[in-house]
């Protein structure tokens, strides 16, 4: 083995070490892409649940009152 550390683009040969760098890049950002991903999944649940109302029949009832008032 040669004691010569080739950068990965600086000759025809393809560098070991820059190539498993490259890789373990592109997992940690889909890692990262996952692990925010369902933090704002998580989040975009919890907005959504604090505009809905505590009472989910009360939601049918201000419907009801929207439609009589309209009809």
């Amino acid at each position: 083995m040669s004691d010569k550390d080739l950068w990965y683009l600086k000759g025809n040969e393809p560098s070991l070490r820059m190539w498993i760098f490259q890789h373990m890049t592109i997992g940690a950002l889909y890692a990262a892409a996952v692990f925010f991903g369902a933090i704002a999944v998580v989040l975009v649940l919890v907005a959504i649940s604090r505009l809905l109302p505590e009472d989910p029949f009360a939601a049918l009832e201000m419907g009801r009152q929207a439609l009589s008032a309209v009809a």
